[in-house]
């Protein structure tokens, strides 16, 4: 029987070396298992629970078969009642049934690591658990930060897959990619290639991959900065952290940010568009992430300290990492841990920094275009960092704009959905929230998770297209309308 109130295993401290024991982690995940399998609540989540509860429950049932072929039991009989047995022989009958149950020791390596496999850090899990660390539960189980320790120590162990390491290199890929462009987005839709993308990286050929912009971001600010001024008197000092994915794959969302930050009078400066290291995180590849992480850090910590807000005008995958993750750079007592606290707690995503604007009365709403309704998508990453849903409410700003928002997960997490082992499980969890927004007729559909956007086009079978908030929001200025004249 396993005590669930031991928590000698439940490890996150990276410093420690028990963190990094295989015999600590396997026990460890033994223990969680068994609270998530009397538990349940998280059944309709990612592909990691389903997985452990049916294995669990076919375990199970292979006993009870075993038992019925040696003659212990008869087959079970489904009752409708059991008024009409003898007084007592319920319990017998239930307490021969309760020997038929899964049993979390006998789960087998490979079971084991499926569970893990299938975690793609959606961490939706953590605000439904009632046995968290937030919720000062005795049983202190924490399953998104188990299963990225679970990836961690089998990286650690020389394990890590080719597909992680090409997915986690985003800078050079962007970079390439742009460079190329618009050769290399002929070549992610060359069927040769793609199958052999397929065989040697473990990207599927299915999935359809983002454009690269021979004009990145960062190209475009700097063209931008040459003819715009700033603000003598600026309204706020924003550091813009465009991200990787913004930078080469998607530059529209960070112009629109900027000329909106602009209109209401916000200086804008333009922070590195260095990955933010998350990639590295889905691997468990914590020396990657530091080489990778602790510049940005360095970069970010000297903009805050000049009296800057860092806004992340990109993937929330991004912020989250920023203001959670970078705890993994150093511990609490550690040279970088005032930084990283600083980062952390001056860094939000630009819808969030457009409505503290608001708040303060500082943002104007000199809105020249309707949206009509609007089917919103929250991205979960957002929804896990516990901020409210701040681009719905941005939108809810435009007169006669009518928000849904839509609460399901996109199944998609950036790499996890690349790969050609996890695409079809990807496309299966985001046919739910196809179904979910198809049952929403609106003008738009948006998504502040660009991937989440591809991920429910490819889904839909191309009859959904989405749009980032941000650009619907410039659009209701009327920003486009002057770009365009």
């Amino acid at each position: 029987m396993l005590n669930h109130s031991d928590t000698t295993h439940a490890i996150y401290d990276i410093q420690r070396p028990e963190y990094w024991d295989s015999h600590s982690l396997d026990q460890e995940l033994e223990r969680v298992y068994d609270i998530c399998l009397g538990c349940r609540l998280c059944w309709n989540l990612c592909p990691s629970f389903p997985a452990l509860f049916d294995t669990l429950d076919e375990q199970a049932q292979r006993k009870r078969e075993a038992a019925e072929k040696a003659g212990r039991v008869g087959a079970k009989e489904e009752r409708a009642e059991y008024l009409d047995l003898p007084e007592g022989e319920h319990a017998v009958e239930a307490s021969i049934e309760a020997e038929f149950v899964g049993d979390v020791t006998e789960l087998t390596a490979a079971e084991k690591w499926r569970v893990v496999d299938l975690c793609y850090q959606c961490k939706l899990c953590d605000p439904i658990c009632p046995y968290t660390p937030d919720k000062e539960h005795e049983f202190q189980l924490d399953f998104p930060r188990l299963m990225l320790r679970a990836q961690a120590v089998r990286t650690k162990a020389g394990r890590k897959k080719l597909s992680d390491i090409f997915l986690s290199n985003t800078d050079a890929v962007g970079k390439l990619g742009s460079m190329t462009a618009p050769f290399s987005n002929w070549g992610n839709r060359f069927w040769p290639l793609r199958f052999l993308m397929e065989k040697v990286m473990g990207i599927s050929r299915h999935r359809t991959l983002p454009d690269f912009h021979r004009e990145t971001f960062a190209k475009w600010f700097q063209r931008h900065r040459r003819t715009t001024p700033v603000p003598v008197k600026p309204a706020g000092k924003v550091a813009i952290f465009p991200t990787c994915y913004t930078n080469a794959n998607d530059p529209e969302v960070g112009i629109a940010a900027v000329e909106i930050l602009e209109h209401n009078d916000v200086e804008v400066q333009l922070a590195s568009q260095r990955c933010c290291g998350a990639p590295h995180l889905s691997s468990g590849d914590f020396e990657a992430f530091r080489r990778q992480a602790r510049p940005l850090l360095e970069e970010l910590a000297k903009w805050t300290h000049q009296g800057y807000q860092i806004v992340v005008a990109g993937p929330p995958t991004c912020s989250l990492t920023i203001r959670h993750d970078y705890a993994y750079l150093d511990g609490s007592d550690g040279p970088l841990a005032k930084d990283i606290a600083l980062v952390a707690e001056n860094t939000q995503d630009i819808s969030q920094y457009l409505m503290q604007l608001h708040k303060d009365g500082q943002l104007k709403t000199d809105f020249v275009n309707e949206l009509g309704e609007i089917n919103y998508h929250l991205s979960c990453h957002l929804k896990a960092q516990k901020r409210g849903f701040k681009s719905r409410d941005l939108l809810r700003l435009v007169p006669d704009t009518k928000v849904n928002m839509v609460d399901k997960c996109s199944g998609m997490d950036g790499g996890w959905g690349m790969k050609a082992e996890y695409y079809d499980e990807s496309i299966k969890v985001a046919e739910k929230l196809v179904g979910a927004l198809n049952r929403k007729p609106a003008n738009h559909t948006c998504s502040d998770c660009t991937l989440a956007g591809m991920q429910i086009h490819e889904a839909s079978k191309g009859a959904i297209t989405t749009e980032h908030p941000l650009k619907l929001i410039h659009h209701a200025y009327g920003l486009d309308d002057k770009v365009n004249k």
